[in-house]
């Protein structure tokens, strides 16, 4: 009776990853062809099956970048922030929407954080302080 509980629970661990790759496949496919509503279905279908996938929350952030939605970009991108702070990809994507937003105290972090994370030597400082020279 053990063996099979475990061999039951094995094969439904299995299938809930299974869904959960593709659905985030199927999201990124969508993304790509600019077929946003149906990928934000795709992503939060995955974030049920993986509700730690930062990678669906940053992919979230930009389908509502996008959809020029900054408010729900920013939501998205901070849960995503607080599962990986240390993305420098992350940092310079909160940085752009919160300087798009007039958070500039917040956009000044962010862009402290790169200088850290980068030593100061990558395209995400560069392109952040473009922001604020135009």
């Amino acid at each position: 009776m053990r063996q099979l509980f475990t061999t039951i629970f094995y094969f439904f661990t299995i299938s809930f990853s299974i869904a959960s790759t593709s659905f985030y496949q199927e999201a990124l496919h969508s993304f790509e062809n600019d077929e946003f509503e149906l990928s934000i279905k795709y992503l939060e279908k995955n974030i049920v099956f993986n509700p730690k996938s930062s990678e669906s929350y940053i992919l979230l952030g930009k389908v509502y970048s996008a959809l020029e939605n900054s408010d729900k970009a920013e939501k998205y991108f901070k849960i995503a922030y607080t599962l990986i702070p240390e993305s420098i990809e992350l940092n310079f994507l909160l940085g752009e929407v919160s300087y798009n937003l007039g958070f500039i105290e917040e956009y000044a972090e962010y862009l402290s954080n790169l200088e850290i994370l980068c030593s100061g030597k990558c395209s995400e400082i560069y392109r952040l302080k473009q922001l604020s020279a135009e």
